[in-house]
Protein backbone atom coordinates (compact mmCIF):
# COMPACT_ATOMS: atom_id res chain seq x y z
CA UNK A 1 0.00 0.00 0.00
CA UNK A 2 3.02 2.32 0.83
CA UNK A 3 4.00 1.72 -3.36
CA UNK A 4 -0.17 3.03 -4.24
CA UNK A 5 0.03 7.32 -5.03
CA UNK A 6 -2.11 9.13 -2.05
CA UNK A 7 -4.53 10.09 -4.41
CA UNK A 8 -5.87 6.97 -5.25
CA UNK A 9 -6.09 5.55 -1.54
CA UNK A 10 -7.81 6.56 1.56
CA UNK A 11 -5.54 7.66 4.24
CA UNK A 12 -4.22 5.20 5.83
CA UNK A 13 -2.66 5.52 9.49
CA UNK A 14 -0.38 2.86 10.98
CA UNK A 15 2.08 2.69 13.23
CA UNK A 16 5.90 0.94 12.42
CA UNK A 17 5.24 -0.36 16.06
CA UNK A 18 1.94 -2.75 14.47
CA UNK A 19 4.25 -4.36 12.02
CA UNK A 20 6.81 -5.13 14.15
CA UNK A 21 4.80 -7.17 16.23
CA UNK A 22 3.22 -8.91 12.90
CA UNK A 23 6.62 -9.85 12.36
CA UNK A 24 7.24 -11.31 15.72
CA UNK A 25 3.60 -12.87 15.00
CA UNK A 26 4.43 -14.56 12.12
CA UNK A 27 7.45 -15.86 14.42
CA UNK A 28 5.24 -17.07 17.51
CA UNK A 29 2.35 -18.43 15.61
CA UNK A 30 3.92 -20.10 12.74
CA UNK A 31 5.51 -21.78 15.49
CA UNK A 32 2.18 -23.96 16.14
CA UNK A 33 2.58 -26.36 14.08
CA UNK A 34 5.98 -27.32 14.75
CA UNK A 35 5.72 -27.65 18.78
CA UNK A 36 2.23 -29.79 18.34
CA UNK A 37 4.67 -32.20 16.23
CA UNK A 38 6.78 -32.35 18.63
CA UNK A 39 4.23 -32.27 21.50
CA UNK A 40 3.06 -35.66 19.49
CA UNK A 41 6.25 -37.17 19.10
CA UNK A 42 8.17 -37.09 22.09
CA UNK A 43 6.49 -39.33 24.54
CA UNK A 44 8.28 -42.58 21.81
CA UNK A 45 11.70 -40.54 22.62
CA UNK A 46 11.99 -37.85 25.10
CA UNK A 47 12.24 -34.14 24.27
CA UNK A 48 15.48 -33.16 23.35
CA UNK A 49 16.02 -36.13 20.84
CA UNK A 50 12.63 -35.14 19.46
CA UNK A 51 13.50 -31.27 19.23
CA UNK A 52 16.94 -32.00 17.17
CA UNK A 53 14.99 -34.34 14.64
CA UNK A 54 12.10 -32.06 13.92
CA UNK A 55 14.64 -28.73 13.34
CA UNK A 56 16.73 -30.80 11.53
CA UNK A 57 15.29 -33.74 9.47
CA UNK A 58 11.37 -32.33 9.29
CA UNK A 59 10.35 -30.12 6.45
CA UNK A 60 8.21 -28.08 8.75
CA UNK A 61 10.85 -27.56 11.35
CA UNK A 62 13.49 -26.84 8.86
CA UNK A 63 10.77 -24.18 7.19
CA UNK A 64 10.29 -22.94 10.82
CA UNK A 65 14.48 -21.84 11.41
CA UNK A 66 14.55 -20.57 7.79
CA UNK A 67 11.32 -18.23 8.82
CA UNK A 68 12.89 -17.23 12.21
CA UNK A 69 16.24 -16.16 10.32
CA UNK A 70 13.88 -14.05 7.38
CA UNK A 71 11.99 -12.41 9.87
CA UNK A 72 15.09 -11.45 12.12
CA UNK A 73 16.70 -9.61 8.89
CA UNK A 74 13.06 -8.50 8.28
CA UNK A 75 12.30 -7.24 11.93
CA UNK A 76 15.68 -5.10 11.99
CA UNK A 77 15.10 -3.74 8.65
CA UNK A 78 11.62 -2.25 9.78
CA UNK A 79 13.00 -1.00 12.69
CA UNK A 80 16.12 0.84 11.44
CA UNK A 81 14.31 2.12 8.10
CA UNK A 82 11.70 4.34 7.37
CA UNK A 83 9.20 1.87 5.35
CA UNK A 84 6.53 3.56 5.89
CA UNK A 85 8.20 6.71 4.39
CA UNK A 86 10.23 6.04 1.38
CA UNK A 87 8.85 3.78 -1.31
CA UNK A 88 12.02 2.05 -1.90
CA UNK A 89 12.19 0.73 1.29
CA UNK A 90 8.77 -0.45 1.10
CA UNK A 91 9.92 -2.38 -2.05
CA UNK A 92 12.62 -3.80 -0.02
CA UNK A 93 9.83 -5.43 2.60
CA UNK A 94 7.63 -6.40 -0.11
CA UNK A 95 10.99 -9.08 -0.95
CA UNK A 96 11.22 -10.38 2.83
CA UNK A 97 7.51 -10.71 2.88
CA UNK A 98 7.51 -12.67 -0.78
CA UNK A 99 10.02 -14.59 0.81
CA UNK A 100 8.51 -15.51 4.11
CA UNK A 101 5.63 -16.92 2.12
CA UNK A 102 7.30 -19.22 -0.03
CA UNK A 103 9.14 -20.57 3.39
CA UNK A 104 5.32 -21.43 4.36
CA UNK A 105 4.43 -22.51 0.77
CA UNK A 106 7.41 -24.46 0.75
CA UNK A 107 6.59 -25.91 4.77
CA UNK A 108 3.16 -26.53 3.93
CA UNK A 109 1.11 -29.96 3.27
CA UNK A 110 0.72 -30.01 -0.49
CA UNK A 111 4.33 -29.88 -0.58
CA UNK A 112 5.13 -33.09 1.31
CA UNK A 113 2.91 -34.80 -1.05
CA UNK A 114 3.79 -33.27 -4.19
CA UNK A 115 7.41 -31.59 -3.94
CA UNK A 116 7.10 -28.90 -6.91
CA UNK A 117 3.59 -28.37 -7.96
CA UNK A 118 2.44 -28.28 -4.11
CA UNK A 119 5.13 -25.64 -3.15
CA UNK A 120 3.98 -23.70 -6.44
CA UNK A 121 0.28 -23.63 -5.97
CA UNK A 122 0.69 -23.08 -1.77
CA UNK A 123 2.64 -20.16 -2.63
CA UNK A 124 0.41 -18.90 -5.42
CA UNK A 125 -2.62 -19.84 -3.26
CA UNK A 126 -0.74 -18.05 -0.18
CA UNK A 127 0.19 -14.61 -1.32
CA UNK A 128 -3.25 -14.23 -3.83
CA UNK A 129 -5.18 -14.24 -0.33
CA UNK A 130 -2.92 -11.74 1.31
CA UNK A 131 -2.51 -9.12 -1.21
CA UNK A 132 -6.21 -8.99 -1.52
CA UNK A 133 -7.37 -9.11 1.77
CA UNK A 134 -4.54 -7.86 3.31
CA UNK A 135 -5.15 -4.51 1.28
CA UNK A 136 -9.17 -5.06 2.31
CA UNK A 137 -7.93 -5.01 6.43
CA UNK A 138 -5.38 -2.03 5.91
CA UNK A 139 -8.64 0.33 3.84
CA UNK A 140 -11.16 -1.23 6.21
CA UNK A 141 -9.30 -0.89 9.89
CA UNK A 142 -6.90 1.66 9.75
CA UNK A 143 -7.80 4.00 6.71
CA UNK A 144 -8.59 7.49 8.51
CA UNK A 145 -11.02 8.85 5.93
CA UNK A 146 -13.45 7.89 2.86
CA UNK A 147 -11.56 10.47 0.21
CA UNK A 148 -10.25 8.69 -2.55
CA UNK A 149 -12.73 5.56 -2.09
CA UNK A 150 -13.79 5.51 -5.89
CA UNK A 151 -10.15 5.98 -7.16
CA UNK A 152 -9.09 3.18 -4.67
CA UNK A 153 -12.14 0.96 -6.06
CA UNK A 154 -11.07 1.40 -9.63
CA UNK A 155 -7.96 -0.20 -8.85
CA UNK A 156 -8.78 -2.69 -6.22
CA UNK A 157 -11.51 -4.01 -7.40
CA UNK A 158 -9.80 -5.68 -10.62
CA UNK A 159 -6.64 -6.65 -8.29
CA UNK A 160 -9.32 -8.90 -6.10
CA UNK A 161 -10.59 -10.18 -8.93
CA UNK A 162 -7.80 -11.42 -9.98
CA UNK A 163 -6.46 -12.53 -6.70
CA UNK A 164 -9.74 -14.29 -6.22
CA UNK A 165 -9.01 -16.45 -9.10
CA UNK A 166 -5.52 -17.20 -8.69
CA UNK A 167 -6.56 -18.19 -5.32
CA UNK A 168 -9.59 -20.33 -6.67
CA UNK A 169 -8.01 -22.43 -8.55
CA UNK A 170 -4.65 -23.06 -7.22
CA UNK A 171 -6.68 -23.94 -4.24
CA UNK A 172 -8.51 -26.59 -6.39
CA UNK A 173 -5.08 -27.71 -7.64
CA UNK A 174 -4.35 -28.20 -3.73
CA UNK A 175 -7.14 -29.91 -2.97
CA UNK A 176 -6.92 -32.65 -6.27
CA UNK A 177 -2.84 -32.95 -4.76
CA UNK A 178 -4.26 -34.01 -0.99
CA UNK A 179 -7.59 -35.54 -1.70
CA UNK A 180 -9.21 -37.73 -4.38
CA UNK A 181 -12.43 -35.57 -5.64
CA UNK A 182 -14.61 -38.19 -6.39
CA UNK A 183 -14.37 -38.75 -2.04
CA UNK A 184 -15.19 -35.22 -1.49
CA UNK A 185 -19.07 -35.74 -0.40
CA UNK A 186 -17.74 -39.08 2.02
CA UNK A 187 -15.10 -36.81 3.33
CA UNK A 188 -18.44 -34.87 5.38
CA UNK A 189 -18.35 -38.03 7.17
CA UNK A 190 -14.85 -36.53 8.77
CA UNK A 191 -13.24 -33.43 10.71
CA UNK A 192 -11.08 -32.25 7.71
CA UNK A 193 -14.58 -32.84 5.33
CA UNK A 194 -16.69 -30.84 7.66
CA UNK A 195 -13.97 -28.01 7.81
CA UNK A 196 -13.76 -28.03 3.85
CA UNK A 197 -17.36 -27.87 3.26
CA UNK A 198 -17.79 -24.68 5.47
CA UNK A 199 -15.12 -23.00 3.92
CA UNK A 200 -16.40 -23.68 0.48
CA UNK A 201 -19.95 -22.32 1.85
CA UNK A 202 -18.29 -19.22 3.57
CA UNK A 203 -16.80 -18.43 0.31
CA UNK A 204 -20.62 -17.55 -1.19
CA UNK A 205 -21.41 -14.57 1.76
CA UNK A 206 -17.59 -13.41 0.62
CA UNK A 207 -18.26 -13.03 -2.79
CA UNK A 208 -21.68 -11.22 -2.38
CA UNK A 209 -19.73 -8.85 0.00
CA UNK A 210 -17.02 -8.36 -2.62
CA UNK A 211 -20.04 -7.63 -5.22
CA UNK A 212 -21.55 -4.99 -2.73
CA UNK A 213 -17.96 -3.69 -2.31
CA UNK A 214 -16.98 -3.48 -5.81
CA UNK A 215 -19.62 -2.24 -7.41
CA UNK A 216 -22.37 -1.38 -5.30
CA UNK A 217 -20.59 0.80 -3.22
CA UNK A 218 -18.87 2.32 -6.71
CA UNK A 219 -22.33 2.92 -8.09
CA UNK A 220 -23.64 4.78 -4.42
CA UNK A 221 -20.47 6.47 -4.13
CA UNK A 222 -20.83 8.11 -7.90
CA UNK A 223 -23.92 9.20 -6.44
CA UNK A 224 -23.78 10.08 -3.20
CA UNK A 225 -20.28 11.28 -1.72
CA UNK A 226 -20.92 11.61 1.66
CA UNK A 227 -21.99 7.42 2.00
CA UNK A 228 -19.40 5.66 3.76
CA UNK A 229 -18.13 2.72 2.88
CA UNK A 230 -16.15 1.79 5.67
CA UNK A 231 -18.92 -1.06 7.17
CA UNK A 232 -19.28 -2.95 4.85
CA UNK A 233 -15.80 -2.94 4.31
CA UNK A 234 -15.39 -4.39 7.65
CA UNK A 235 -17.97 -6.11 7.24
CA UNK A 236 -16.17 -8.47 4.55
CA UNK A 237 -13.17 -8.79 6.53
CA UNK A 238 -14.82 -10.29 9.05
CA UNK A 239 -16.16 -12.88 6.80
CA UNK A 240 -12.82 -13.44 5.50
CA UNK A 241 -11.15 -13.71 9.27
CA UNK A 242 -13.75 -16.29 10.20
CA UNK A 243 -12.88 -18.48 6.77
CA UNK A 244 -9.14 -18.13 8.08
CA UNK A 245 -10.45 -19.71 11.10
CA UNK A 246 -12.22 -22.63 9.67
CA UNK A 247 -8.42 -22.83 7.79
CA UNK A 248 -6.73 -23.48 10.83
CA UNK A 249 -8.98 -25.81 11.92
CA UNK A 250 -8.43 -27.89 8.46
CA UNK A 251 -4.92 -26.94 8.54
CA UNK A 252 -4.77 -29.40 11.51
CA UNK A 253 -6.87 -32.43 10.85
CA UNK A 254 -5.27 -35.71 9.35
CA UNK A 255 -5.77 -35.14 5.25
CA UNK A 256 -8.60 -38.08 4.41
CA UNK A 257 -6.50 -40.44 1.86
CA UNK A 258 -8.07 -43.56 3.41
CA UNK A 259 -11.86 -42.26 4.57
CA UNK A 260 -13.02 -45.78 5.60
CA UNK A 261 -9.65 -46.38 7.48
CA UNK A 262 -10.16 -43.29 9.52
CA UNK A 263 -13.39 -43.45 10.10
CA UNK A 264 -12.60 -47.07 11.61
CA UNK A 265 -9.97 -45.69 13.65
CA UNK A 266 -11.01 -42.21 14.67
CA UNK A 267 -14.48 -42.19 14.01
CA UNK A 268 -16.82 -39.81 12.47
CA UNK A 269 -16.91 -36.42 12.79
CA UNK A 270 -18.98 -35.15 15.59
CA UNK A 271 -20.55 -33.13 13.92
CA UNK A 272 -22.03 -35.05 11.30
CA UNK A 273 -23.17 -37.89 13.36
CA UNK A 274 -25.63 -35.38 15.47
CA UNK A 275 -27.25 -34.23 12.14
CA UNK A 276 -27.19 -37.17 10.70
CA UNK A 277 -28.54 -39.33 13.82
CA UNK A 278 -27.67 -42.86 12.94
CA UNK A 279 -24.94 -44.93 13.27
CA UNK A 280 -21.72 -43.89 10.72
CA UNK A 281 -20.24 -47.41 9.16
CA UNK A 282 -17.04 -47.38 7.81
CA UNK A 283 -17.75 -49.07 4.68
CA UNK A 284 -20.94 -45.92 4.03
CA UNK A 285 -20.77 -43.62 1.26
CA UNK A 286 -22.90 -40.48 0.95
CA UNK A 287 -25.56 -40.12 -0.97
CA UNK A 288 -28.40 -37.96 -1.61
CA UNK A 289 -32.01 -37.10 -1.79
CA UNK A 290 -33.62 -33.92 -1.35
CA UNK A 291 -36.85 -34.05 1.29
CA UNK A 292 -38.50 -31.64 2.52
CA UNK A 293 -36.11 -30.15 5.31
CA UNK A 294 -33.43 -30.06 2.75
CA UNK A 295 -35.87 -27.97 0.14
CA UNK A 296 -37.13 -25.55 3.00
CA UNK A 297 -33.49 -25.12 4.00
CA UNK A 298 -32.10 -24.27 0.52
CA UNK A 299 -35.05 -22.09 -0.60
CA UNK A 300 -34.59 -19.63 3.00
CA UNK A 301 -30.08 -19.93 1.73
CA UNK A 302 -31.71 -18.31 -1.38
CA UNK A 303 -33.88 -15.97 0.94
CA UNK A 304 -30.60 -14.75 2.82
CA UNK A 305 -28.57 -14.59 -0.47
CA UNK A 306 -31.88 -12.28 -1.61
CA UNK A 307 -31.62 -10.43 2.01
CA UNK A 308 -27.86 -10.05 2.18
CA UNK A 309 -28.16 -7.21 -1.33
CA UNK A 310 -32.10 -5.91 -0.23
CA UNK A 311 -29.88 -4.54 3.19
CA UNK A 312 -27.81 -2.96 1.15
CA UNK A 313 -30.11 -1.40 -1.31
CA UNK A 314 -32.16 -0.14 1.88
CA UNK A 315 -29.38 1.00 3.49
CA UNK A 316 -29.74 -0.90 6.23
CA UNK A 317 -26.50 -1.21 8.44
CA UNK A 318 -23.64 -3.20 7.64
CA UNK A 319 -23.73 -5.38 10.94
CA UNK A 320 -27.44 -6.35 9.53
CA UNK A 321 -25.68 -7.79 6.38
CA UNK A 322 -23.14 -9.44 8.27
CA UNK A 323 -25.95 -11.36 10.46
CA UNK A 324 -27.50 -12.20 7.15
CA UNK A 325 -24.42 -13.80 5.98
CA UNK A 326 -24.11 -16.01 9.23
CA UNK A 327 -27.70 -17.47 8.36
CA UNK A 328 -27.32 -17.98 4.81
CA UNK A 329 -24.19 -20.25 5.70
CA UNK A 330 -25.85 -22.38 8.57
CA UNK A 331 -29.18 -22.99 6.54
CA UNK A 332 -27.09 -23.88 3.02
CA UNK A 333 -25.07 -26.04 5.52
CA UNK A 334 -27.90 -27.68 7.01
CA UNK A 335 -29.76 -27.80 3.51
CA UNK A 336 -26.66 -29.65 2.16
CA UNK A 337 -26.55 -32.01 5.50
CA UNK A 338 -29.88 -32.53 6.15
CA UNK A 339 -30.13 -34.31 2.35
CA UNK A 340 -27.71 -37.05 2.78
CA UNK A 341 -29.32 -40.73 2.89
Amino acid sequence: MQLIPDNKKPAIDIHKRWLQLCILGIVFFSLGPVAYLIHMIQEDIGWAVTIQNVFSTFEVGQAWTLTLIISLFFYVFVSVFPVLEKKRYAAVSIVFFVLLILTMGWAGHPASLEKIPGFIYHSMHFLAVSVWVGILLMVSWFSTNKENWLDFLKWFTPVAIISFIVTAVSGFMMMTIIIDIADYADMWMLNYGQALLLKHIIVIPILLFAFINGFLVKKQLQKDLSFNPKPWVKAESVVLIIIFSVTAFLGQQPPPHEIETMLKSNGAAPLFEYIYGSVVEPSMNVQFEVTVMSGLLAVLSIWFFVLMLASFIRKAPAILSFAISFFLVVSLYLSLMTSIQ
